[in-house]
C-alpha cells in the first residue's frame, strides 16, 4: 500500500510541472481572454473552455496508450525505448523553448490580429478554435511527456483516471478560472481581464519560453536516469 501511494505520488510530481507548463502557455490565455473581452463571451467562452479542455484529454489519453503498446510490444526493450523517447521529447522542449525565448517580445503582428478576431466567434467555431489550441506543436509535445509520464509508471486504472483528471484541470485551470469569473462577476472582472491581456502581450512568449525550458530539462534528466 505505502509503495503504491510513493508510486502514485511521483507520478503527479512528474505530471504537475507539464500540467503547470501547459497552464502557463500564452496563446490559449490569450485568446481566452479576446473572447471573454468581446461582447459574445457569453455564448463563446464555455463552448472555448469546452474545446480546449476535450483537446488536452484526448492527446495524454492518446500518448498514453502508444506509450503503453510501444512497452508491449517491445517487451525487454521497453524501459530502454521509452527512456530515448523521453530524452527526444525533452530536447524538443527544450530546443522550442530557445526559439521562444529569442522571439520574446517580437510577436509578429499577424498573430495579434488573428487573436484579435477570436472576439467575433460563435459558440461552435469558438469550441473548434478551442479543440485546435491542443494540437499547436508545443501542446502536443507537452501533452505526449505527460503520457510518457503516465505510462512509465505501473498503477491502477484508478490512480491513472485521478492522475489524468488532476492533469486535466490544472491544464485548463488558466482557461477555466478567468472564465467561470468573468460569467460569474462580468463587471468586477472586465478591468482584471485588460491588465491580464496587456502583461501578456508584453511578457507571455519569455514566460512560457522560462517554463518549457525547465519542463524539457526534467524530461531529458528523466529518461536519462532511466538509462543509467
Amino acid at each position: 500500500m505505502c509503495s503504491e501511494l510513493v508510486t502514485g505520488g511521483l507520478e503527479l510530481g512528474s505530471l504537475l510541472p507539464i500540467a503547470i507548463a501547459m497552464a502557463l502557455s500564452s496563446v490559449p490565455i490569450t485568446a481566452t481572454l479576446v473572447i471573454l473581452l468581446s461582447p459574445r463571451r457569453r455564448h463563446s467562452s464555455i463552448p472555448f473552455l469546452a474545446g480546449w479542455m476535450l483537446s488536452i484529454t484526448v492527446i495524454v489519453l492518446a500518448a498514453a496508450s502508444g506509450t503503453f503498446a510501444l512497452r508491449r510490444s517491445l517487451r525487454g526493450e521497453q524501459l530502454t525505448a521509452i527512456a530515448i523517447a523521453g530524452i527526444v521529447l525533452g530536447g524538443v522542449l527544450v530546443i522550442s523553448a530557445i526559439v521562444a525565448w529569442r522571439r520574446s517580445g517580437h510577436a509578429p503582428p499577424c498573430r495579434k490580429s488573428w487573436l484579435d478576431s477570436l472576439g467575433s466567434l460563435g459558440p461552435l467555431a469558438a469550441f473548434g478554435v478551442g479543440f485546435a489550441m491542443g494540437f499547436r506543436p508545443k501542446a502536443l509535445v507537452l501533452g505526449a511527456a505527460a503520457g510518457l509520464t503516465l505510462a512509465s509508471n505501473s498503477l491502477t486504472q484508478t490512480e491513472d483516471a485521478i492522475a489524468v483528471g488532476i492533469y486535466i484541470v490544472v491544464s485548463a485551470s488558466t482557461v477555466a478560472v478567468p472564465v467561470i469569473w468573468t460569467l460569474v462577476s462580468p463587471d468586477r472582472m472586465e478591468p482584471r481581464l485588460v491588465r491580464w491581456r496587456g502583461w501578456l502581450d508584453r511578457h507571455g512568449d519569455l514566460v512560457t519560453a522560462v517554463i518549457t525550458m525547465i519542463i524539457g530539462v526534467v524530461v531529458m534528466g528523466v529518461g536519462i536516469a532511466d538509462l543509467l
